[in-house]
């Protein structure tokens, strides 16, 4: 019985609360447009691109050889150490069979750093055997890989950019391969960076952004604001759906050739099943 009381007391409770906040006949309730973050049409430079991975390499690099057979008997370098052409990097005892010769030094080809020592101190090594690899790490490139579809959008003149820790290195294209590789369907360019940067070490990987295509004082909206060719557009806070003409398509804005107007306000977030003739608020980007 006291179950049933309470159940019967929480229904009345229930429905008392449904008449009190119903509205009244004739009432209307106000519905709070949904808020929507808006950017301005404006001019901009669009560009094509791609990002790639590139392998900076020394432009110069060569081993110090050996003359004839004998055993190492002194080095005089380590690696990473910087030398001067014709320094002294090892000594070589030449051996031959009935014969005595005086040790043998074996000099630096260019200056630089060496980059190896390839033999051991007491290790016999025969003539012409490469002992010492030296780079120059004042002149690098950077090798780089490119998918075979992008052959004929690579032109020597294209703006490159090489992006390394908080670096962005302007680079210049120095050569293109002349033909794709069937093996791996790549082609590959050789780029030279045109101002020094601290983090362009031979041997790291750095990001590439090669611009294919650039367009300089066009319209254009962000990306985001897009949907297929259709914009929204906000007018004294109401919604319109409109189709444009689009252009050249880039990385984060697209060319509009027509549809919109310089200064007109577009959606660019919070435009999910907005309508036209819908009301909106608006923050501006």
């Amino acid at each position: 019985m006291k179950k049933w009381i309470i159940t019967a007391v929480a229904v009345i409770a229930v429905g008392a609360a449904i008449v009190i906040f119903l509205p009244k006949r004739g009432e209307v309730i106000e519905v709070t447009p949904p808020l929507v973050e808006v950017a301005r049409v404006q001019i901009h430079t669009v560009s094509r691109s791609i990002d790639l991975i590139g392998y900076v390499a020394p432009m110069r690099q060569t081993a110090a050889v050996s003359r004839a057979y004998g055993k190492v008997t002194g080095i005089k370098v380590t690696e990473g150490s910087r030398v001067y052409k014709d320094q002294v990097l090892l000594t070589l005892q030449p051996e031959e069979v009935g014969l005595t010769f005086k040790p043998q030094p074996i000099k630096a080809p260019i200056s630089g750093v060496v980059a190896e020592i390839m033999v051991k101190e007491g290790e016999p090594v025969a003539p012409a055997t490469p002992v010492v690899a030296i780079i120059d790490p004042s002149q690098i490139e950077i090798k780089v890989a490119i998918a075979g579809e992008y052959y004929n959008d690579v032109e020597a003149t294209d703006k490159v950019f090489l992006m390394v820790n908080s670096d962005t290195v302007p680079a210049r294209i120095r050569s293109k391969a002349p033909v794709v590789s069937p093996t791996t369907q790549t082609f590959a360019i050789t780029l030279t960076p045109t101002t020094s940067s601290p983090h362009l070490v031979s041997g790291l990987s750095v990001t590439v952004r090669l611009i294919l295509e650039e367009k300089d004082d066009v319209l254009a909206v962000p990306n985001v604001a897009l949907q297929d060719s259709k914009l929204l557009l906000v007018n004294r806070d109401t919604v319109e759906q409109r189709k444009v003409l689009l252009g050249l398509k880039g990385v984060e804005l697209t060319e509009i050739l027509d549809g919109v107007e310089e200064g007109e306000l577009i959606v660019t977030f919070g435009g999910q099943n907005l309508v036209t003739g819908q009301q909106v608020r608006t923050v501006l980007r």
